[in-house]
């Protein structure tokens, strides 16, 4: 672009302007040279409304010209929050504002994004804008203004669309999302005003925004759900937390005290996440000392429930090293249970040893006692319940373990069983080696021959012993499905190495073909080798990590071992080793 247009333009000198254009009526069609921006761009960025009305009655098409980024005048007017000119381009082409720039946004919003209330006012009186901001971009206009806090946009945007609150990104964010995770407590309330049931709503993570607000630790936040949406406070993540546990992971001591005032001793502050946690474990293993007090001397949890691994609050405090305030409770929390387990008949004697902190903890440990019992049932119904979930769904991945390498085994034998009755290389027709391979004298067919057979036949042993043998008890069925699956691996690497030997006998040896046979043992061979090497080395984690467990349980008590064998018979070292990755390797 001349650099005198361009300075015309930016000073909104209109004489010189249109000097320029008399002299030379090509130069409109100038744009600048990495962005190209065209004089009505410029003009519609610096709010320049006399050079605006001047360049739309010359050229008129221009209000739908874009630039670089796809985007018209109208873009840039609303980026830039500029009013006055916006009327003069939406009246000389209403449909530039339905245009999206390069990344799919439109400018309204644009206008959204950088908080330009007026302009966003002037766009909603436009019918038009909703069917385009309906459409699913990455954000609506609404999520992009309640993710900046931009109050009055989202206000006015509720007043014209009402139903604009249940859209939701790609992400699976609402509104609602958005506005607990940047923690804007008005927002949050005009949303909840909008509708209620949105705090029911989860995102593509599995969490509620009230999830969100938990992990903020936005108190001001719980507050209005509780007021407007209390049944949100009944969600779970899908790891089976409450609210009460995320506040608790991330350790926010002022939220956590007003949540205990709101549910103490309720089903949603003694409820366990899906692998057995209460608060105290995860307060315990987070080494969150002040919520670990709060706990002993203020509500009544239970020191003896167990998580899914076995562990109780008082197991993790053992794993707590080198967190002072964690260790101190621990001997409060120890002494409290040898007093209990002695039965003392001298209290007086006791309190007295004891400091006022531990008196107070005392005072809860009794409290503790006279749980319901009902409560306590309800606490193991769960446990054995969810044990039971874990172990079904165990048993049945085994079994279909079991099935699947029975179904490769037999395919694997029909494959080689067909490849060794039609050779490759083909068969005499007529003569003394009638029906005999035309290509048998060759090393290609004798490494085919070998390898075909033993893929056959070790298939076949798979096959024989899977449906032979019918194991009813863990250790054994292991042991079988271990052994069949290392001897599915050598029947399907001599499959493909009779594969290759078949190619080669069969790929005519002229020049020009060479490397067909070179590719094709490079992407078959590159592929099964990377599938087996990298099998191998999930076994061997997984073996490392059996070890390691195995240490781990030989330092746990005798008596945390023993309750762990009348819950489960024995100990699945497989599933305790792997328990947090959710699979293993064999």
């Amino acid at each position: 672009m001349d650099s005198s247009l361009f300075e015309a333009i930016a000073k909104n000198e209109r004489r010189t302007f249109m000097n320029l254009v008399r002299d030379n009526g090509e130069i409109l069609q100038q744009r600048t040279a990495k962005t190209l921006h065209t004089p009505l761009h410029l003009a519609s960025r610096f709010d320049n409304i006399d050079l605006v009305t001047e360049i739309i009655k010359l050229c008129p098409d221009m209000v739908t010209a874009e630039n670089s980024k796809l985007e018209t005048p109208l873009h840039e007017a609303c980026r830039q929050g500029n009013v006055k000119v916006l009327p003069l381009l939406l009246d000389a082409s209403p449909w530039a504002a339905c245009k999206l720039n390069s990344d799919n946004q439109s400018a309204f919003y644009l206008a959204c994004s950088h908080g330009h209330l007026n302009v966003v006012k002037l766009l909603l009186s436009k019918p038009w804008v909703q069917g385009l901001e309906e459409d699913s971009f990455v954000q609506n206009s609404l999520h992009v203004a309640v993710s900046r806090g931009y109050t009055g946009i989202v206000r006015k945007i509720l007043e014209v669309w009402p139903d604009f609150p249940q859209k939701i990104d790609r992400n699976g964010y609402s509104p609602l999302h958005c506005s607990c995770h940047r923690g804007n407590v008005e927002i949050t309330r005009m949303l909840l005003k909008a509708g209620a049931e949105l705090a029911l709503e989860f995102n593509n993570d599995g969490y509620t925004p009230l999830h969100l607000a938990a992990m903020n630790g936005n108190t001001a936040i719980l507050k209005e759900f509780m007021s407007m949406a209390p049944t949100s406070f009944q969600c779970h993540t899908k790891n089976g937390e409450t609210v009460f546990h995320l506040i608790v992971r991330y350790n926010h001591y002022d939220a956590f005290k007003y949540l205990v005032h709101v549910f103490n001793d309720t089903n949603i502050f003694h409820c366990p996440d899906q692998y057995g946690n209460t608060i105290f474990h995860i307060a315990v293993s987070g080494g969150h000392h002040q919520i670990v007090e709060y706990l002993i001397n203020k509500t009544t949890v239970d020191f003896s429930y167990q998580n899914h691994k076995g562990l109780t609050a008082l197991d993790i405090f053992d794993q707590a090293s080198g967190n002072v305030h964690i260790k101190l409770i621990q001997q409060q929390v120890e002494k409290i249970c040898e007093i209990q387990d002695n039965n003392t008949s001298e209290p007086e004697c006791s309190s007295k040893q004891t400091s006022n902190s531990l008196t107070s903890t005392l005072t809860s440990f009794g409290q503790q006692k006279h749980l319901s019992e009902r409560r306590q049932g309800e606490l193991a119904a769960l446990y054995r319940s969810r044990q039971s979930k874990q172990d079904e769904i165990y048993s049945e991945a085994v079994q279909n373990a079991r099935n699947t390498i029975t179904l490769v085994a037999i395919l694997i034998a029909t494959v080689t069983f067909a490849a060794g009755i039609s050779p490759p290389g083909g068969i005499y027709q007529e003569g003394p080696l009638k029906g005999k391979s035309m290509v048998c004298q060759t090393t290609a067919f004798k490494v085919f021959t070998l390898s075909n057979n033993i893929a056959l036949f070790t298939s076949l042993c798979i096959v024989v012993v899977l449906v032979s043998i019918i194991p009813f008890q863990r250790k054994p069925q292991m042991m079988i499905l271990k052994v069949a699956h290392k001897v599915m691996w050598v029947a399907v690497s001599f499959m493909a190495t009779a594969y290759f030997a078949a190619t080669w006998v069969i790929i005519p040896h002229v020049k020009g073909t060479d490397w067909m046979f070179v590719v094709l043992l490079s992407i078959g061979g590159g592929t099964i080798g990377t599938c087996f090497l990298g099998l191998t080395v999930m076994m061997i984690e997984h073996w490392l990590r059996k070890q390691k467990w195995r240490k781990e349980r030989k330092k746990s008590s005798d008596r945390l071992a023993s309750i762990r064998m009348q819950t489960l018979h024995s100990f699945n070292s497989d599933v305790e080793s792997s328990y947090h990755q959710g699979y293993h390797s064999y």
